[in-house]
């Protein structure tokens, strides 16, 4: 499994930052050049990942 999270929402970033999650590193996407955000995975981030999709699914109904 990738131990990386690879983040291209800001949103998301936010969220996460908001949470107590840092990123390890911030990027440009090579074919897009949109900003990305590099989190390493654990279990506090599948855990808030989880959150913040039940949360959007809840907004969006």
């Amino acid at each position: 499994m990738n131990e990386k999270f690879y983040c291209y929402s800001t949103t998301l970033m936010h969220f996460l930052k908001a949470n107590g999650i840092r990123y390890d590193y911030t990027t440009l996407h090579n074919r897009t050049g949109n900003r990305m955000w590099v989190f390493e995975r654990n279990d506090q981030l599948r855990t808030l990942l989880d959150e913040y999709d039940e949360r959007k699914a809840k907004a969006l109904r």
